[in-house]
C-alpha cells in the first residue's frame, strides 16, 4: 500500500483536534511571565531560483512557550520548498496543540519517508523559549548551529544528525540552557554557513561576525548576516538563506 503526506496529515489533524477539544474543557493555570522575547527575520532565495527551499516559523505554543523553527529542504526551488513547508506546517499543527516534541518530529520524519516516488528530506531546527523561567530548549535534526550572543561572547550550539526523511528512526539532539536576559539567539539555514568557502569550520565566520557586531537591533543583525553571506558569494546568493534572531529580556 502506498502512503503519502495527505493520509498521515489527516490522522495528525484528527489527533490534534482531539487535544484542542480536551484543552478547552480543562482549566490551565497560567504563570506570570518573567521574560519577554522579540524576534526578527531576514531571508533571500538562491540566485535565479523560483522560490526559496527554506521555511521558517515563529509562534506561541499551547503551554505559553514560544517556538522558532527553520526547515531547510534538500536543494532549492519548488521541490525543496515542498519538503520544508510540509515539515513546518506539521510541526506547527502538532506542537501548538500539545504533542510531545519527540513524538511530533518522529511523525514528521515518518511522513517525509512516506512521501512516495521522490527522494526528499528537510532539516529540523527548533528553539523553544519558556518565558516563565528563561529556559530555552534547542531541538536539532540535521540543522545548522545556533548562536547565543551575550555581550561580546558567542556560544555555539551544534549537533551532528541526519535530516528528517533520511532514516526510518531519527535520533533527535536536544540541548537546553537557562538564560538570564540580554542574550541574542541566532538561528540560520546552511546557506549562511556555506557561503564562506575559505574556512573548513563553517560556523567560525558567523561566530566572529556576531562577536564584532555592536548593535543589539535584531533586525539589523539579521540583515547584516544575509548581506555578509551574499558578499561572500561576490554579490550572488549561491543558496537559499534564512536567519531568525531573537532578543531575550527580563521583565
Amino acid at each position: 500500500m502506498q502512503l503519502n503526506f495527505g493520509g498521515v496529515s489527516k490522522v495528525i489533524s484528527s489527533l490534534a483536534d482531539e487535544i484542542e477539544d480536551k484543552e478547552k474543557k480543562e482549566e490551565v493555570k497560567k504563570e506570570e511571565a518573567k521574560f519577554k522575547i522579540e524576534v526578527a527575520s531576514s531571508s533571500v532565495k538562491k540566485n535565479n531560483s523560483e522560490v526559496s527551499g527554506d521555511t521558517s516559523i515563529q509562534t506561541k505554543l499551547h503551554d505559553g512557550k514560544y517556538m522558532m523553527a527553520i526547515s531547510d529542504g534538500m536543494g532549492s526551488g519548488p521541490r525543496a520548498k515542498k519538503s520544508s513547508s510540509t515539515v513546518i506546517k506539521m510541526l506547527k499543527r502538532l506542537l501548538t496543540t500539545g504533542f510531545d516534541k519527540d513524538v511530533s518530529i518522529g511523525l514528521i520524519n515518518s511522513s517525509v519517508n512516506l512521501n512516495s516516488n521522490e527522494e526528499t528530506y528537510a532539516t529540523i531546527d527548533i528553539s523553544v523559549f519558556d518565558k516563565n523561567n528563561g529556559n530555552i530548549e534547542f531541538i536539532k535534526n540535521g540543522a545548522c548551529p545556533t548562536f547565543i550572543k551575550s555581550n561580546n561572547k558567542v556560544e555555539v550550539v551544534k549537533a551532528i544528525s541526519l535530516p528528517a526523511g533520511i532514516v526510518e528512526d531519527i535520533d533527535l539532539v536536544v540541548y537546553d540552557k537557562d538564560l538570564k536576559g540580554g542574550e541574542i539567539i541566532v538561528m540560520c539555514s546552511d546557506g549562511i554557513l556555506e557561503s564562506n568557502n575559505e574556512l573548513s569550520n563553517k560556523e567560525i565566520w558567523v561566530k566572529e561576525l556576531l562577536e564584532n557586531i555592536e548593535t543589539d537591533d535584531i533586525q539589523r543583525i539579521a540583515n547584516i548576516l544575509i548581506q555578509e553571506s551574499i558578499d561572500n558569494g561576490l554579490g550572488i546568493a549561491k543558496d537559499d538563506m534564512t536567519v531568525l534572531v531573537a532578543k531575550i529580556e527580563k521583565i
